[in-house]
């Protein structure tokens, strides 16, 4: 255990102790902190340290069985919170009450949050990093407003996730409340379009694999696929990748992104999150956690994704 009593670099020394003097360390230099550093340095004065990058990522992109059983569960009870929660949203709600009952209902099923629940209502929704606890972030440029309550007319966007044995799931849901306008209509059937598409691809069904040869599949082509079914439908583009890899941390690697391609290979879990956002106004988002598979995927995420209007 690493805790204040038994720091990292105390460990660390300890494991290094039985080890040549001379030798060459490689350390996660995105991840080391200097003060940890100096520690080591300190004890083990004669370690030649080589700055390394991504090895322990690469290393935890393919999942064991052990470790999808356990993002399986937490999918699972992301699933029966999302149900749990369409019963308590209602007009006149906070934010903040919303994203109290997702914390609650996942900590009643004896496991832990993933990350803090985002729960957004209204032009809230337009902030693709909103945070229900804080007004808003310095890099977003649409305006938030604070734990603000649910309008007879209005879009909820929440995305959360369980923690099953220090395993993450996660997943995004929009429901509308009251009648939606037929703009918000119009967005949503083009995001649930934009990640049928993606998913098709990832599947192998998709008419891109037509005349293809090669076995591994492309993050920036599944990214790109989901960006032309937006844009075809005169939408702007998401300022996000499409995904994004999930295991022990919520945020891992390889992140499907049209800036850096890499290949989706069997045993990775990732998720599939287009969206279409309108400063100011609304957010369409859906998330769906994906297992690749040799020659398709499992939807670890069985929520629906029809339009729920409550």
């Amino acid at each position: 255990e690493i805790s204040r009593e038994e720091p990292f670099a105390k460990k660390f020394a300890e494991v290094l102790a039985g080890l040549h003097p001379d030798m060459r360390l490689g350390f996660e230099e995105n991840d080391l902190t200097v003060a940890e550093y100096h520690k080591i340095m300190h004890v083990h004065k004669n370690v030649m340290p080589v700055p390394t990058q991504g090895r322990v990522e690469e290393l935890r992109m393919i999942k064991r069985k052990d470790e999808v059983k356990n993002i399986r569960r937490a999918a699972k009870i992301a699933d029966e919170c999302f149900e749990c929660i369409l019963k308590k949203i209602k007009p006149g709600v906070s934010e903040n009450k919303i994203a109290w009952e997702i914390e609650s209902f996942i900590r009643s099923r004896g496991v832990s949050l993933a990350f803090s629940p985002i729960v957004a209502f209204g032009r809230n929704t337009s902030q693709p990093h909103y945070n229900t606890n804080n007004k808003r972030r310095p890099f977003d440029s649409a305006q938030g407003e604070q734990n603000i309550t649910l309008q007879k007319q209005d879009v909820v966007l929440l995305d959360f996730g369980a923690k099953v044995n220090g395993y993450c799931s996660d997943m995004t849901r929009v429901v509308f409340v009251g009648k939606p306008k037929d703009e918000w209509k119009r967005a949503y059937e083009t995001v649930v379009n934009a990640q049928k598409k993606s998913l098709e691809y990832l599947q192998r069904s998709h008419p891109a694999w037509q005349g293809e040869t090669f076995q591994e599949r492309s993050s920036a082509k599944a990214d790109r696929i989901a960006r032309e079914v937006i844009a075809k439908a005169g939408f702007p583009a998401y300022p996000h990748s499409l995904g994004h890899g999930v295991g022990l941390d919520i945020h891992e690697a390889p992140r499907l992104t049209i800036k850096k391609d890499a290949s989706l290979k069997p045993g990775m879990v990732v998720t599939v999150e287009p969206a279409i956002y309108k400063e100011g106004s609304y957010g369409i988002r859906i998330e769906d956690l994906v297992l690749l598979k040799k020659d398709g995927i499992e939807l670890l995420s069985k929520s629906k994704k029809e339009m729920t209007i409550l």
